[in-house]
């Protein structure tokens, strides 16, 4: 076959010849990006997280000034309710004006080790010891007070035992004492 055999051949069957070149064509098309489906696809993903980020971020923002004087009160809170563990003597007066204003009888109080982290922390546990002799609505109250109180504690444990032996307690039982030890965390700033 030779070049007028080839060239007649092209003019009889222009259609098929066309075809057959096309799919010459879109084959190696094919097979030269085959290879970067998988890339393109992860891409098409990355682009479709990224527009819905996006998305969300647009039907968020109009709600942003809220949301950041909202978090503002919260860490100003939160900065109100730390302690500086440093400061010993008001750490202990925290506790020493619940004494008082209670009538409760502090039976031990000590501020823990505060144990130091590797990385760098905008606030530390602080442990204490606490024990404390009252009646019940006494230590119920001071509980309460914790709780919901200027600090922000954390209880580890608690344990509650009479504070007299069974037979005083028999010769008085309108009012018992209770003694209530318990370890705290309290939040503390580093």
């Amino acid at each position: 076959m030779n070049l007028q055999g080839l060239i007649l051949f092209v003019k009889k069957h222009p259609v098929g010849v066309g075809c057959a070149i096309l799919a010459v064509v879109l084959g190696g098309l094919t097979f030269v990006r085959g290879g970067s489906v998988s890339e393109l696809e992860t891409m098409l993903q990355e682009r479709t997280d990224q527009g819905d980020r996006l998305k969300n971020n647009l039907r968020y923002s109009a709600q942003l000034g809220e949301h950041l004087a909202l978090v503002e009160q919260a860490v100003s809170t939160v900065e109100r309710k730390a302690i500086n563990p440093g400061a010993l003597a008001i750490n202990l007066q925290f506790f020493y004006r619940l004494e008082q204003e209670l009538g409760l009888t502090l039976v031990d109080l000590r501020q823990g080790v505060v144990t130091e982290s590797k990385e760098p922390r905008e606030y530390l546990s602080v442990p204490y010891l606490v024990s404390v002799q009252g009646t019940y609505l006494q230590i119920l109250d001071f509980v309460q007070r914790l709780e919901q109180g200027e600090r922000i504690v954390q209880f580890a444990t608690a344990n509650i035992s009479p504070a007299r032996g069974l037979s005083a307690q028999r010769a008085d039982p309108t009012d018992p004492l209770l003694v209530l030890t318990l370890d705290l965390v309290l939040l503390g700033k580093s």
